[in-house]
Order: C-alpha cells, then structure tokens, then sequence
C-alpha cells in the first residue's frame, strides 16, 4: 500500500527525540517525495535500526540526519541516514549486512541483515560510506 515516508521517519525520531538530548536529529526532503509501496512497520524498523547504531557510535554528543531525494531519472527515492559518530573502518563494511557480523561487544550482527532483507524485499539497495568529516552515512535507494 503507498505510504508517505516522511511520517513514518518523523515518528522514529519522535521516538529518540526525549530520552537523546545531546542528540541533534534531522530530516530534510530535497524535493517532493512520492508515496512508496512500502511496509510501514518494516521501515520504521530498519530506521530505529540506524538510529540505535548511529547512538551508540556517536557518545555523548553529535548529530543523525536524514535526508530524501525523489530521483526522477531514476524513478527512485534515495535516502541517507547520516550520523557523526566514530565511524566504521573500510575492512568491516564489506561484511556490516552479513548475518552476525556486528562491530559491537554487545551486538548480536542481526539488525543491519535485517536491515538489508527489508530494503532487497523492496526492490531497493542499500549501501554504506564514510560520512564527511566524520561518521558513517547509509545509503538507500527504493523505486517508485
């Protein structure tokens, strides 16, 4: 069913927003987005996904943007979730949407292989790279 992806994003933060002072979120359309067919429940879980990540990389303080994009050429809509924390090392991003794979003492390696299931089950893709000057930024692009 098409759903508007911008709510569904503005509720996540919602989420964060209280108990996440030091934390500074953003959401930002570059244009207007059309709905997607998308499962909303999904989506919102792959967000709070990228959020819990981007928390415990950033500490104490620092930001986590997100940003969408309608690419009309594409016929696609292409999100960033970016955030400034410690970063992740170029010999583990091959492996970050690996089953078990996680950089974490305490992480189980399930939520971005979750996460990539969800977007792969939407026709979408998902990647990762550096985020400048500082931090990781995913990259995610769903058709319309």
């Amino acid at each position: 069913m098409p759903c508007d992806l911008v709510p569904i994003i503005e509720e996540t933060i919602s989420l964060y927003r209280e108990g996440t002072p030091h934390i500074c979120f953003t959401l930002e359309s570059k244009n207007d987005i059309p709905k997607l067919n998308i499962d909303k429940q999904q989506f919102k879980r792959a967000f709070i996904n990228f959020f819990d990540n981007a928390l415990s990389a950033i500490g104490q303080a620092g930001e986590i943007s997100v940003t969408l994009q309608h690419l009309f050429d594409e016929k696609g809509v292409r999100i960033e979730v970016a955030d400034s924390g410690i970063g992740i090392s170029e010999e583990d991003k091959p492996r970050l949407f690996e089953p078990y794979f996680s950089t974490k003492e305490q992480g189980t390696g399930l939520g971005l292989s979750i996460v990539n299931s969800i977007i792969s089950d939407h026709n979408g893709k998902i990647s990762v790279m550096d985020n400048e000057p500082q931090g990781t930024k995913f990259i995610i692009e769903i058709p319309v």
